[in-house]
C-alpha cells in the first residue's frame, strides 16, 4: 500500500474534523450509507476484533425494475430456469416485462419509480437511490468500468465512506448515555427498515433467481478505507458529533406521530445536517471565532433582497461559515507543515497529491519553498504557503461538502445570492429531533434549535449575537412570525392566539 500523503487534502480534513466530508456526498448518500452499514452488520456493533461487513451491497435485479436500466448487462450463468440469462432477466425487469410466475411487474415497476430520490437523480442510473422506506431496498453506488461496457459494479460514487463512520457513532458512541439513546434509535431504525411490505417481498423474489455464488450477488469484501472509516468513529474529535446525532437520531426515530417512513426520510436530514454542523463547529474553534459569531441566520422573507435586512444578514453569516471552514483548512494545512518540518528525512513533493500544482519543479513551487524552510521558520510563513496550496489544489472540499450538505436539506436557498432558510421537510426534521420535548411554545423551540444547531430565527435568539444592532428588532419578530406560519400550514404548530404559537404536538412520546 502507497503512504499516505499527509498534506493531501483528505488527510488534511481528517486531521481537522475526525473525517473528510465531500462536496460529492449529500444527504441522500450519507444517510443511504449510514443505514447499510447498520443493516449488514445486523444493526449492532462487530464483536471485538472482527472486521465491519460492507455496506456495497448490490441489488442489481431490483435496480433493473426501479431504475427501467438493465443493471445484469453482460453477466453469464442462470436465472432461475434453464433458458434464462442474468443478463435477458435484467433486460426483461428493466422493460417491466413479466417473467415466469411472475405477475404485475409494471404495476411494482411504477411503485418502484414513485421511490427514487430525486436529488440522486444525476449522472448514470447506478448512482441513483430509493428514498429510505425499507431494508430489501436500500443499495450502493454503482458505475460501468466504462461506457462501452455493459457490465456494473458497485464502487464508490458519490458514498464516500462518512455513512460507514455515522454508523459507528450511533452503534458505539464512546459515553454511556449517547450509547443508550443510540441503541433506542438503531432498534427504532431496524423497526422502521425490517417491517412487513409488499415491496420488499417483490425484492427479495427478484434476487432469489440469481445465482448466489456470483460476483454480483455475492456481498463484497470489506476494504481497507471502509475499515479505517469504521475506526475514524473512534476519534476523541468525533465525540460531540456522535453525543449530537445520538440524542437527534433517537429524538427522530422515537417521536409519536409519524410514519416509519416519515422519520426515516427526517432522519436523512438530520444525519447531514449534524455533520455539517460539526464542521462548522471545528471551523470556529479552530478559528477562535467569537462566541457572538457562531450562528446561521435563517430569513423567512417574502419581500424583495434589497429590502429585506433579515436575507442580507443571512446572506452574510452563510458567506462567514465558508470563510471559517477555509480558514480552519489553511492554519491546520500550515501547522501540518510545521510538524513535518521537523522530520528531516521528509521529501515534499511525496507529501502532496502528484495532480496539483504545488509540485511543479520550479524554485517558487509551495513543495520547494518548504524545502528552504525549517523549525524556528516564523508562522507566517507557513501561513503563506498554506494559503497558497488552498489556493491552488482541492482543499475546498470540506467547505464545499459543507455547502452540498446544506444543499440537500433545504437550507441553502437563493441562485446569485444565497441565503439561509428552512423548508417544511427540514423543519419537521427539526422538530422530531427534538420530540423528548414537545411540545413546546414557538420561542422555546426557538432557543433549542439556536442551542443544538446555532440557527437563529427571532430577536430573542439574536440578542447574545453580533446581529444585535445590525437588525432591528421588528424585523426578525417579522422573521419569526414568517416562520411559526410556515410550521402552522405544515401541520408542525399549532397557532393558539395572534401571540401564542406551540410547536410539536403530533412529535410528543406517547405516554410521556
Amino acid at each position: 500500500m502507497a503512504p499516505k500523503r499527509r498534506l493531501a487534502p483528505g488527510q488534511v480534513a481528517q486531521v481537522l474534523f475526525g473525517l473528510d466530508p465531500d462536496r460529492d456526498e449529500r444527504a441522500p448518500q450519507l444517510c443511504a450509507e449510514t443505514l447499510l452499514t447498520l443493516a449488514q452488520n445486523g444493526y449492532r456493533a462487530p464483536a471485538a476484533g472482527a472486521p465491519i461487513q460492507s455496506p456495497k451491497r448490490q441489488r442489481f435485479a431490483l435496480r433493473s425494475l426501479a431504475l427501467a436500466t438493465n443493471f445484469l448487462g453482460g453477466r453469464d450463468g442462470r436465472a432461475g430456469e434453464d433458458n434464462m440469462t442474468p443478463q435477458l432477466y435484467g433486460d426483461l425487469l428493466a422493460k417491466g416485462s413479466e417473467v415466469r410466475n411472475s405477475a404485475n411487474l409494471t404495476l411494482a415497476q411504477n411503485a418502484l419509480q414513485g421511490l427514487v430520490d430525486p436529488d440522486t437523480q444525476r449522472g448514470q442510473p447506478g448512482a441513483w437511490l430509493l428514498r429510505p422506506f425499507h431494508e430489501s431496498l436500500l443499495w450502493y453506488d454503482a458505475r460501468k468500468a466504462s461506457p462501452s461496457r455493459a457490465d456494473w459494479t458497485v464502487r464508490k460514487v458519490y458514498m464516500r465512506g462518512s455513512g460507514i463512520t455515522l454508523a459507528r457513532l450511533l452503534l458505539d458512541p464512546g459515553d454511556p448515555e449517547s450509547a443508550a439513546l443510540g441503541a433506542r434509535a438503531v432498534e427504532a431504525i431496524k423497526e422502521a427498515l425490517t417491517g412487513p411490505s409488499p415491496l420488499a417481498e417483490i425484492s427479495e423474489r427478484l434476487e432469489s433467481a440469481l445465482p448466489t455464488d456470483a460476483t454480483y450477488t455475492s456481498p463484497p469484501d470489506v476494504e481497507e478505507d471502509e475499515k479505517e472509516a469504521w475506526e475514524r468513529g473512534r476519534d476523541k474529535l468525533l465525540q460531540p458529533l456522535a453525543t449530537s446525532i445520538c440524542r437527534h437520531a433517537e429524538g427522530v426515530m422515537c417521536q409519536g406521530g409519524a410514519s416509519g417512513p416519515a422519520k426515516l426520510w427526517q432522519l436523512r436530514t438530520i444525519l447531514a445536517l449534524d455533520l455539517a454542523v460539526h464542521a462548522l463547529r471545528v471551523a470556529w474553534e479552530t478559528t477562535s471565532t467569537p462566541d457572538e459569531d457562531r450562528f446561521l441566520l435563517l430569513s423567512f422573507g417574502r419581500g424583495p433582497r434589497a429590502q429585506d435586512r433579515v436575507r442580507q444578514r443571512s446572506e452574510e453569516s452563510y458567506r462567514r461559515a465558508r470563510i471559517r471552514l477555509n480558514e480552519a483548512t489553511i492554519s491546520t494545512l500550515a501547522r501540518r507543515m510545521r510538524e513535518l518540518v521537523g522530520e528531516k528525512t521528509v521529501v515534499w513533493d511525496e507529501e502532496f497529491e502528484k495532480r496539483s500544482r504545488l509540485v511543479e519543479n520550479r524554485a517558487d513551487s509551495v513543495s520547494h519553498q518548504l524545502t528552504q524552510l525549517t523549525a524556528d521558520s516564523p508562522d507566517e510563513e507557513f501561513l503563506r504557503l498554506a494559503r497558497s496550496s488552498v489556493e491552488n489544489a482541492n482543499y475546498g472540499r470540506a467547505e464545499d461538502g459543507f455547502r452540498v450538505l446544506l444543499e440537500s436539506v433545504g437550507l441553502i436557498a437563493g441562485t446569485r445570492y444565497r441565503y439561509l432558510t428552512a423548508t417544511p421537510d427540514l423543519l419537521a426534521a427539526l422538530v422530531g429531533a427534538l420530540s423528548s420535548r414537545m411540545p413546546m411554545p414557538s420561542n422555546e423551540f426557538f432557543a433549542a434549535i439556536r442551542q443544538e444547531w446555532g440557527l437563529v430565527i427571532n430577536q430573542e435568539s439574536a440578542s447574545s449575537t453580533s446581529l444585535r444592532g445590525q437588525v432591528d428588532g421588528a424585523g426578525l419578530e417579522r422573521n419569526a412570525r414568517r416562520a411559526e406560519q410556515l410550521m402552522s400550514e405544515a401541520g408542525l404548530a399549532l397557532s393558539l392566539s395572534d401571540r401564542t404559537t406551540v410547536v410539536g404536538e403530533r412529535a410528543q412520546r406517547w405516554g410521556k
